[in-house]
């Protein structure tokens, strides 16, 4: 397998295109080591645009896509309930690649500028206690790469990295991983990285890279240096079961992010609370409230997240949010 040498050589396109697509598609989960793994990381990170961290512990909830299934932003609408909770949240993420709406295919459609003043990370956050950073603009190096997993139109070894290139390292994780291989992989860097304070690594029975409403889905939860292995059942929080028809509207045709931006918008607006979207969203902020402790219990904060879409808190959170990007927008 790949040097650390032969990596950064990799990460730095030194390859031909060819070349790189061949290599890009041999680095497959079960290929992936642990030091393989930890070495390209390290590379990354070494092109890392210098920031200013934020003065308190904060919170991403993303996951790595390439689960292959149609699915709504559900991360990215968590993110926005979380904020309206207290939570500071610093989201790190992309365009889609092997899907057709990534978290800021959804920001773009609801104007959000992909760029910002990373030395005024602190200052927005302070406003608005919620930040999103592209990570072509953190990573410039990443931005080589596009076009090429385009290409791929698969899943690749950078899915995997990218959630863990948050560059301001959040304390607080919920973290979806469409791979089992990996999800495990991830964890073990997150322990061994002594990072993250506590951590939900999900991985659902159907490959999303999510909680799911349908079926089991694992959890790894991280805590004071220690990893314990629970099962999550929407069927425990809820007494209606996922009808025939819920399921088959979550597993249609990917959703455009036009599309993805207009069931956002109902949820927030407070105009659905009873699709299987609406079900997905609370059942994911209710882990991510457990995990920054802001919620005793799973079922309780899958309750606080209702009662936050319910008060329109999380639609002001937006609209917070929306001017504090564009005023710190670059």
């Amino acid at each position: 397998m790949l040097s650390r040498d032969q990596l950064r050589q990799l990460i730095h396109l030194e390859y031909s295109e060819a070349e790189t697509l061949a290599l890009l598609g041999q680095l497959t989960p079960d290929r992936i080591t642990p030091a393989l793994f930890s070495d390209a990381l390290a590379c990354l990170q070494e092109t890392a645009e210098p920031l200013a961290l934020p003065p308190m512990p904060v919170m991403d909830c993303c996951g790595t896509g390439g689960s292959g299934l149609p699915h709504f932003n559900t991360s990215t609408t968590v993110a926005f309930i979380l904020a309206a909770a207290g939570i500071p949240v610093v989201k790190f993420g992309n365009r889609g690649f092997s899907s057709a709406s990534g978290s800021f295919d959804l920001l773009a459609q609801l104007g959000f500028s992909e760029r910002m003043d990373l030395q005024r990370i602190p200052e927005a956050l302070e406003q608005c206690g919620l930040i999103f950073l592209f990570a072509p603009q953190c990573y410039p190096q990443l931005a080589g790469f596009n076009q090429l997993r385009r290409t791929l139109k698969t899943r690749t070894l950078f899915n995997f990295l990218g959630p863990l290139l948050n560059p301001v390292k959040p304390a607080y994780r919920l973290l979806g991983v469409s791979h089992p291989v990996m999800q495990q992989r991830m964890a073990d860097y997150l322990l061994n990285a002594d990072t993250c304070d506590r951590g939900w690594i999900v991985h659902a029975e159907s490959g999303l890279d999510e909680i799911d409403i349908h079926g089991n889905t694992q959890v790894l939860q991280l805590e004071n240096n220690r990893c314990a292995e629970i099962t999550i059942s929407w069927s425990d929080f809820s007494a209606d079961s996922l009808s025939e028809n819920g399921h088959r509207e979550l597993q249609r045709n990917e959703h455009s992010p036009l599309e993805n931006l207009k069931i956002f918008m109902r949820l927030l607006q407070g105009d659905d609370d009873q699709s299987p979207y609406y079900d997905m969203v609370c059942l994911n902020a209710g882990a991510g409230l457990l995990v920054a402790q802001k919620a005793r219990t799973l079922d309780e904060g899958i309750q606080e997240a209702k009662k936050i879409l319910k008060s329109g808190n999380a639609l002001h959170t937006l609209e917070q949010c929306r001017r504090v990007n564009e005023q710190f927008a670059c």
